[in-house]
């Protein structure tokens, strides 16, 4: 009995310890790492982020490629995100760590392709990891990445 009482006087104490140890640290905060610009009524803005942003989110992208004429463009699946009302968009990296929503028109999806009727132009890179992250910040459900 005064063996039991010890072991759960012990883990009060370590219990005790562990939650002490939940409360905010001095620590500073993680800085932004990523900016939404130029955003307006009619436009998406851009996204630009840091070199470390970029790292967390693991962005990669591939080109758009040209298409036959029933298509202007081609695009990998993965590329697609869809907006809670059903709309589809892609995000394009012009220039390095800035990415801009595209709206796109899908004619059709065959396997891992996506033949567009309008978006991207051919050779225009589009995020195909990581574009759900830029979503999020793009509609401010994620204020930090």
């Amino acid at each position: 009995m005064r063996l039991a009482k010890s072991a759960l006087v012990a883990l009060a104490v370590i219990g005790a310890g562990a939650l002490a140890g939940c409360g905010s640290s001095g620590e500073p905060k993680i800085s932004a790492s990523g900016v939404l610009v130029n955003q307006t009524a009619t436009s998406a803005g851009q996204i630009i982020l840091t070199q470390v942003g970029a790292q967390r989110i693991g962005v990669q992208t591939a080109p758009a490629r040209a298409a036959s004429a029933a298509a202007a463009t081609v695009i990998p699946y993965s590329a697609v995100v869809y907006d809670p009302s059903g709309k589809a968009y892609a995000f394009t990296n012009p220039r390095p760590l800035t990415f801009v929503e595209v709206p796109i028109s899908i004619q059709r999806i065959a396997g891992g392709s996506v033949y567009l009727t309008r978006g991207p132009k051919a050779g225009a890179k589009v995020v195909t990891v990581g574009a759900e992250e830029l979503y999020g910040v793009q509609t401010g459900v994620l204020a930090q990445t």
